[in-house]
């Protein structure tokens, strides 16, 4: 129990919410999808003046809803906000993984459209 929760008499801790903006994962998935099609073949040879082409390690989609998936198994509560910019059938399925698979197991999930 930390000194605030002592001060204000709570008894109960409080619950662990994950607040999941639509809007910022349909940004968020459409920069990796741009970012991994594009191919060092796109840079044009001669710019590099014999450089190695350059690698790209950035992360895909599967990393990114496996990062939400992590985050949530420390939750209490799954606040979903904007579902309205799921336009992207992938992106739908795998909010509503995550989704199912969280109130599956004991977690409240809360939407919200702002």
């Amino acid at each position: 129990m930390n000194r605030r929760d002592l001060l204000l008499l709570r008894t109960t801790p409080k619950a662990r919410v994950v607040e999941l903006s639509c809007q910022r994962l349909y940004m968020q998935y459409l920069d990796l999808r741009r970012t991994a099609a594009a191919t060092a073949q796109d840079i044009r040879q001669d710019y590099w003046l014999g450089e190695p082409e350059p690698e790209y390690a950035g992360r895909d989609a599967q990393e990114l809803f496996d990062d939400i998936a992590s985050q949530l198994r420390e939750a209490d509560v799954f606040r979903i906000t904007g579902r309205d910019w799921l336009c992207d059938e992938e992106l739908v399925k795998e909010v509503e993984r995550l989704t199912r698979d969280f109130a599956a197991r004991g977690g409240r999930v809360e939407e919200s459209t702002s």
